[in-house]
Order: structure tokens, then sequence, then C-alpha cells
């Protein structure tokens, strides 16, 4: 019971730092934090990745439409294959997002990409998790980070 106690405890301090990190410079307090996994050396947008990016990020731009806003995409790999490939890998990532979000009317002044491949591992997400397996998944990831300009 004790274990339990502190798993719930470890992921409502995951939250809470999830939301007090967000940005605050000049845009939107509380800016939504979207995150897209992959499998293995995979990158091309899913059926349910596409679902996901119409339900929270293109509604959000056609239901503000007089809002200014920016979409901040990072792409990022597991540590499976080469430095080179890996950072290829997640260009190819954040590119097909991208390309899903230009073909549904986003232009590309109101996207900035930037991919890490496997430089910036995921932490806090797995952090209750020790297999190599979940430590993977969590990192092969597109963030995405949508902040209105004031």
């Amino acid at each position: 019971m004790l274990k339990n106690f502190s798993a719930i405890l470890l992921l409502c301090s995951i939250a809470l730092t999830n939301a007090l990190s967000q940005t605050t410079s000049n845009t939107e307090l509380a800016t939504p934090i979207y995150t897209l996994y992959y499998p293995t050396n995979q990158w091309e947008v899913s059926a349910t990745n596409a679902s996901f990016l119409d339900t929270n990020v293109i509604n959000k731009f056609e239901t503000e439409k007089s809002s200014k806003f920016i979409i901040y995409l990072e792409g990022h790999t597991d540590d499976v294959g080469t430095d080179i490939n890996n950072l290829e890998l997640s260009k190819k990532r954040v590119q097909a997002v991208a390309d899903y979000l230009i073909s549904k009317g986003i232009t590309t002044d109101q996207i900035q990409i930037s991919y890490f491949g496997e430089t910036k591992p995921e932490k806090r997400k797995i952090a209750i998790s020790k297999k190599l397996e979940d430590i993977r998944y969590a990192n092969r990831r597109v963030v995405i980070r949508i902040e209105k300009v004031l």
C-alpha cells in the first residue's frame, strides 16, 4: 500500500512539475504541451496521431482564428541506431507532423521545428519504470507546444 501511495505522489509531482515548467514570456500562461509517440524507426503520422492532431491542434486554430499561435515541434528518438541515423529520424518525425499540419491549413510561419535525435532523453515520463522498452518508447516522440502570442 505504501508503494502505491509513493507511486501516486510521484505521478502528481510529475504533473505539477510539467504544469509549472511551461513558458510565460510573451505567450499565454499554461501553454499546452502534447507528445506523439512512435514505433521504432517510424516517422509517418499514424491514424491515431492524425486524429489527435485534428482534435488538439487543428481545432484550436479553427476556434480561435483571430489569435496568433506558434506551434513548436521537437523531434526525438531512442538510443537504437547511430547518432546520424537518429538525428535524421527525429527530423523526419517533426517534418511529417509539420507537413500534416500544413496540409490542414496551418501556415509554415506558424510552425517552428527542431530535432535532437537521442541527445535529449525523456526522464519525467519514465521515472517509475526502469524497463529498457519503456525508456525507449518514451524517447520515440515528437513534442508539440502551442503558444498563443500576446
